[in-house]
């Protein structure tokens, strides 16, 4: 039984981790750590890996940057390289880049409910409900949030299931400030 808590918890922990990986743009945890998940969820974690090995952003950084704007630079990479890895597709690297280069971060939420009504390329979507559904758990909006983190959750894709999955179960969501 306490073998069982543990690795119930251990499991919250990596799913904290990948959400944060996926919500912020920054790394997955190892393969060590994501061991206890699903099958399909370790599945994609090995071909995201692998797509993070060989990413090359799209984006230009910009010449003289203040610290703040290279963070912000730092942070669309991340978003970008984030959309590449989950969804290799052809034309996943252009999306990704025009995506992270056009995100509002400080009206995060707004954006991608715009985005959505008008998608054309709709397998963006479940990441789509998942940063939205955050951003709204985040500005206090909880009904909303869960609703489109409900939607990422049954989108199909695993890995955005199991950070999907998470912030629902989580009576009070990770927030951070936009850079």
């Amino acid at each position: 039984m306490v073998r069982e808590a543990f690795s119930a918890g251990a499991a919250k922990v990596v799913a904290a981790l990948i959400a944060e990986a996926l919500i912020l743009g920054g790394p997955m945890p190892p393969a060590d750590q994501t061991a206890s998940l699903p099958n399909d969820v370790q599945k994609r974690l090995v071909e995201y890996r692998r797509c993070v090995g060989s990413f090359k952003s799209g984006l230009t950084p910009p010449p003289g940057a203040s610290d703040d704007e290279r963070a912000l630079y730092d942070r669309r990479v991340g978003i970008e390289r984030v959309i590449a890895c989950l969804f290799p597709r052809r034309d996943a690297a252009r999306v990704a880049s025009s995506y992270a280069l056009d995100a509002d971060f400080d009206h995060e939420a707004e954006f991608i409910d715009r985005l959505l009504r008008d998608l054309p390329v709709t397998w963006l979507a479940p990441y789509l409900n998942l940063t939205a559904g955050h951003a709204k758990l985040c500005d206090g909006r909880a009904d909303a949030g869960r609703r489109q983190l409900t939607a990422a959750q049954g989108s199909g894709h695993a890995i955005v299931r199991v950070a999907a999955e998470y912030l629902l179960a989580t009576a009070v969501p990770p927030c951070s400030p936009s850079p």
